[in-house]
């Protein structure tokens, strides 16, 4: 994928108010560890999460990704009727339908001109809807589009704690579903446009997608459970986004050297070190979030990067990479002119 005319305007984020503790979500299972003779502390070893972040009971997907994407417009200066395409990219969903993108198109007073939809991929669906708006900029078919999504994976952990409890104290079962407690909710929303009628110029250049498919198995998940072999998905993960960092070195002629910060998405504090290891980018190209926010899935590398660019992370002219990864298994990287 390469790009000549697409900007990145501008992003807005919610952070939820809620703070809930690693430590809170042990005391909730201590019957399973006392059971299993697992000493408290261990999630957060194993994965350097310490907290996320949970939403005020009530809160549906729509709200939080409406509430980011007011945030964008109101950071960027753009009205609300030049946008001409709106992509909701949550794993999270009000219902199965309407799209929930039709709900925040409301939410947000859009024009009844500009499309609304649903792209769902997992972790990697914010990537996915920033793929298409920029493709649909490069065609000529709009030239202002927008990107939202929120996650809140509350009620998945509160089943998840029910169902520990509820069944025999079992390693196997506490292993498989680990990773529900790594989630985090936040939302964030990022807006697209023709470098014609951009203010900022920070062009998205362009980009490289891979994936293996054939581990689609290896995390899994409705609303309320999610089962997933870590151990694997690791390491078939690293070896997907290696794949995807050479094919994009190979399409936009990008060295590591030349690269100055990255933005991932990150599962768990060893993850976000294993893949910059393949990737053989220093730790301190990229801005971690996780050991606060958790894995706050398709929000989490466009997350990163609003909150890098807030802290003044990220400084003009540097060139930038959006790195996503999603159960499937599949990749995108992106870069971005700054």
């Amino acid at each position: 994928m390469r790009y000549e005319n697409v900007c990145i305007e501008g992003l807005g984020y919610i952070i939820p108010p809620h703070i809930v503790t690693t430590a809170w979500l042990e005391e909730q299972i201590t019957p399973v560890y006392q059971a299993l003779k697992i000493p408290k502390g261990y999630i957060e070893r194993l994965t350097g999460i310490r907290e996320r972040r949970w939403w005020d009971e009530g809160t549906r997907v729509s709200d939080a990704s409406a509430q980011a994407g007011e945030q964008a417009l109101a950071n960027t200066g753009i009205d609300r009727s030049e946008i001409q395409c709106l992509i909701n990219a949550s794993v999270c969903r009000d219902y199965i339908e309407p799209a929930t993108a039709a709900i925040v198109h409301h939410k947000l007073g859009l024009a009844p001109t500009a499309m609304s939809f649903d792209v769902v991929n997992a972790c990697l669906g914010f990537l996915n809807g920033m793929v298409i708006i920029a493709n649909m900029i490069e065609l000529g078919q709009i030239d202002t589009g927008m990107v939202v999504a929120a996650e809140m994976p509350r009620d998945g952990q509160l089943a998840t704690i029910k169902n520990l409890l509820e069944n025999r104290p079992d390693k196997e079962s506490l292993r498989d579903n680990l990773a529900s407690f790594t989630l985090g909710g936040a939302s964030v929303a990022m807006i697209l446009r023709h470098h014609e009628k951009s203010r900022t110029g920070k062009h998205l250049l362009g980009g490289y997608a891979y994936s293996d498919t054939s581990h689609n198995d290896l995390c899994v998940a409705q609303t309320t459970w999610m089962k997933t072999d870590s151990t694997r998905l690791l390491r078939e993960g690293t070896r997907v986004i290696a794949n995807a960092w050479k094919g994009f070195q190979t399409v936009m002629g990008w060295t590591n050297k030349m690269v100055n910060k990255i933005f991932s998405h990150q599962v768990s504090e060893p993850q976000r070190q294993v893949g910059l290891r393949a990737l053989g980018l220093p730790d301190t190209m990229d801005f971690p979030t996780v050991s606060t926010l958790g894995n706050t899935a398709s929000v989490a590398a466009p997350i990163s990067m609003a909150l890098g660019i807030e802290a003044g992370f990220v400084n003009e002219g540097d060139k930038v990479v959006l790195f996503g990864v999603g159960s499937g298994i599949n990749s995108i990287v992106l870069g971005v002119q700054w």
